[in-house]
């Protein structure tokens, strides 16, 4: 005759379990029973089950809830009988003896388990150590389902990781009523500062090492009082009964460790299983949102910067290979780099180089003209605003900074921006937190800048139209040479291009000799954007596919600044001023604080010569 134990309802594992002769069998939430429980009313050693003076025997641990046989508490070691029902919590065992089989009641005989079923577990199979995957569909409650689905909800429109990570662990210490929740980033190439809630604990909360490290090690949710370990230990948790950590899985590697500490008594099963499903539902989410940002910042960038199809920096020329060694030593660090050098270098394609060669790589990089925009937005545009900030602010809007959280701010012709803005980004790049235009809150962001200028900025701090402080946070300088400078590298930028442009205009094109050495002699004042506009008219212009001198259409006139025509003053004044203008791009602002003088001064005076934002006239 063999036993048999059988789980009716509930959640345990295995689901059926034939008695061995001179077994002692164990039930509760311990990982070490032989049926372990998934239930918030069981203990972790609730009962056992031993073979003693010829029958099985049900004891009860001394636990608080019980344990009940066909619906009565037992007090005391009771013998089990054929098909009278177990009830631990919620979950109900059936005791069944087989008279067809060999062996006795007295001393039962043990016989292979049967075929397991879709929903059975082998008895020697691993302990319930489920990610939220694997974990069974009745897991969850109906409040706690209503739950995850809110934080679901709200997870579609966080915009940030550390937003994200926020939300859940808000949401958990919601649902759990644990003292604190935290989160430990395990992500080197992307990793996120701590995080704790409630605020009122922050400052004072150290989220424990030892835990961290067993999640790494083992790969799996450490749970103290599951694994029976009793109250924590170690000294981070020694004011917490109880400790709960879980992964938050990445593809190859954790990103991150959810730690749920419990002051006030210890955590319901159910508990650690929905902290477990929530964070498998987080990995998942920082992925998908990692993703999206960088390719909405890739987007972007491409939109407003259509020289970043050209991205590869090409020549062999000796300050060539002295740009790519400073590339290489300052891929990781420091966190802000000035790229200088003169219009048209090249000075984005090593802003581009940089950000890929960084562990920010995955990260978004995100471009932007300062001279582009207007000086009445460019406070909203790098640092965002929230809504009713002004009258047209109908909705919050992440500046430039929150969209390069995690990657690469790259400020172009920085030279350009105003006082005010100076200001603000100084305080920035000091305290690495922004605040949108309209709000008291100070947001945190983790961006890399890399600016850049073909402005001589130490002659501006001089002039007073740069702040000093700024120029000497801006970190190292790196100077892109002009093509005047690396006239070798000519004939391989002239290959690049019109491979290009073959493409573009399905015509291959070459040059002739005498062609390629008018280029190499040509100054180009516009360095490597023009010859690329040089080459791309010459193709287009042309009918066959042999491009000759005559094909090439060079500016020729020299860019140096003229003389002053005379001593008279109306003629200086009028000849500074088209000088201040050329040398601006025709932006009156920029031209009038060259000049020294306001803005509305500088265009009554524009208009008195009669002179155009071109300085023509």
């Amino acid at each position: 005759m063999r036993a048999r134990l059988v789980v009716e309802s509930g959640q345990a594992k295995p689901a059926t379990l034939d008695l061995k002769t001179g077994q002692v069998v164990k039930l509760g939430r311990n990982r070490g029973n032989t049926v372990v429980l998934r239930d918030q009313h069981a203990s972790r050693w609730h009962a056992e089950i031993v073979p003693e003076n010829g029958h099985w025997i049900l004891r009860d641990c001394g636990t608080t809830n019980g344990t009940r046989l066909n619906s009565t508490v037992i007090s005391q070691a009771t013998p089990l009988e054929d098909h009278q029902e177990i009830r631990i919590g919620d979950t109900c065992f059936r005791f069944l003896l087989d008279p067809d089989d060999e062996g006795t009641a007295e001393m039962p005989a043990f016989a292979e388990p049967p075929a397991q079923t879709p929903n059975a577990a082998a008895p020697d199979s691993p302990e319930p150590d489920l990610c939220p995957s694997e974990a069974s569909t009745t897991a969850l409650q109906p409040d706690e389902l209503t739950v995850l689905f809110t934080f679901m909800d709200g997870s579609l429109r966080e915009d940030s990781p550390r937003g994200l990570v926020a939300l859940a662990l808000t949401t958990v210490h919601q649902q759990t009523g644990a003292s604190v929740v935290g989160f430990l980033s395990l992500d080197e190439e992307e990793p996120l500062p701590k995080m704790v809630v409630p605020d009122l604990v922050r400052v004072d909360t150290h989220l424990s090492k030892q835990l961290t490290q067993r999640v790494q090690r083992e790969g799996r949710t450490v749970w103290l009082a599951g694994d029976g370990q009793g109250e924590p230990q170690t000294d981070s948790l020694l004011c917490y009964r109880d400790a709960l950590c879980v992964p938050v899985r990445g593809l190859a590697a954790p990103q991150g460790a959810l730690h749920v500490y419990k002051s006030g008594g210890i955590f319901a099963e159910r508990q650690v299983r929905f902290c477990e499903v929530l964070a498998g539902y987080l990995s998942k989410s920082l992925s998908v949102l990692r993703s999206r940002r960088a390719l909405e910042a890739d987007n972007s960038r491409l939109r407003i910067h259509a020289a970043g199809n050209d991205r590869d920096l090409v020549g062999d020329s000796a300050p060539m290979r002295d740009l790519r060694k400073q590339l290489c030593k300052l891929a990781e660090r420091p966190k802000v780099v000035l790229i200088c050098g003169e219009s048209g270098a090249g000075k984005e394609l090593v802003a581009l180089a940089l950000h890929r060669k960084s562990s920010r790589r995955e990260g978004p990089l995100v471009a932007v003209n300062c001279a582009a925009i207007p000086a009445s937005l460019l406070e909203s545009e790098l640092f965002g605003h929230i809504k009713g900030a002004f009258t047209t602010a109908l909705e919050d809007h992440p500046g430039y900074f929150q969209q390069a959280d995690t990657g690469t701010l790259f400020l172009d012709e920085i030279g350009e921006l105003s006082e005010e803005c100076q200001a603000k980004l100084l305080r920035v790049l000091e305290t690495s937190t922004v605040r949108p235009v309209g709000s008291r809150k100070e947001v945190k962001v983790d961006v890399r800048i890399l600016a850049a200028t073909n402005r001589d900025l130490p002659q501006q701090c001089l002039e007073g139209t740069f702040r000093k402080d700024l120029f000497f946070r801006l970190g190292v300088e790196i100077r892109v040479a002009p093509l005047r400078e690396r006239r070798e590298d000519i004939p391989a930028l002239v290959q690049h291009f019109l491979s290009k442009l073959a493409v573009e205009f399905r015509r291959a094109c070459r040059l002739t000799p005498a062609a390629l050495e008018r280029l190499q002699e040509y100054p180009w004042p516009g360095n490597v954007r023009q010859l690329r506009s040089v080459l791309e008219h010459a193709v287009a212009m042309g009918d066959g596919d042999t491009i000759d001198v005559e094909d090439l259409h060079l500016f020729t006139e020299s860019l140096a600044p003229s003389e002053a025509p005379s001593l008279n003053l109306k003629e200086l004044e009028a000849w500074a001023i088209r000088q201040a203008l050329k040398r601006t791009q025709g932006t009156i602002t920029q031209a009038a604080r060259l000049l020294g003088i306001h803005r509305d001064t500088l265009a009554a005076k524009m208009k008195d010569y009669k002179i155009d934002k071109n300085g023509e006239g």
